[in-house]
């Protein structure tokens, strides 16, 4: 579903904003929870991640989370979600809106090479994406997968495609759906998740076990 102008331009208005909060001086948390996981300001620039500030009162109760922009090519940023840093409660709000594939526009790259990787989490596919040279998207969820069938159809034409699952059940379940509803995906077999594995092994070992 397209948004509108007036949506499109709220939420580039927030990541902008985000984005300055992050580089400022109350953004120093944020960016170490950053760094910790390997995303340095390359990626942090060219993902456009930033820190929830409290200046939006709809996205208050998220204040001091990372803000992770869903950009697209054509359309800006068409959604956004927050990622906590610690604590108890749920790792992840949403801005509302209809599930969508998050960083579709390494589907420009996939394209070229042929093979595409998904995975469950947006810092996954920045992993893979940026560090990795695996053009990737991140899904949210099996079911959120299982009830968009016509999202198979963007994953048809490539001769691979890569499934890294996180390694609980929830991961689990993904991946087998996946496996089941796509002829050319295989899984890609890792001592951990996308993100543990590149902090303790490196680029190459994830590459190698794709055999990429």
């Amino acid at each position: 579903m397209r948004l509108s102008d007036e949506s499109r331009a709220s939420l580039e208005k927030a990541t902008a904003r985000y984005e300055w909060a992050l580089t400022s001086a109350e953004g120093s948390q944020a960016r170490n929870y950053l760094y910790g996981r390997g995303i340095e300001p390359r990626a942090i620039d060219a993902y456009r991640l930033g820190m929830v500030n409290g200046d939006i009162a709809e996205h208050a109760a998220s204040t001091g989370w990372i803000s992770i922009p869903y950009l697209t090519r054509l359309g800006g940023v068409v959604q956004l979600k927050f990622r906590r840093l610690s604590g108890d409660g749920p790792k992840y709000l949403g801005s509302g809106g209809q599930p969508r594939i998050y960083n579709t526009m390494a589907l420009d790259r996939a394209d070229q090479l042929g093979h595409v990787a998904i995975c469950e989490g947006e810092f996954d596919a920045i992993i893979l994406d940026a560090y990795c040279a695996i053009p990737a998207v991140g899904i949210p969820g099996v079911d959120t997968w299982a009830s968009r069938p016509e999202w198979r159809e963007i994953f048809a034409g490539y001769s691979s495609v890569f499934v890294f699952a996180d390694p609980d059940e929830p991961g689990q379940k993904l991946a087998n759906r996946i496996l089941r509803d796509l002829d050319t995906a295989h899984l890609v077999a890792l001592p951990g998740d996308v993100n543990e594995t590149y902090l303790d092994k490196g680029a190459d070992f994830i590459r190698e076990a794709a055999g990429v």
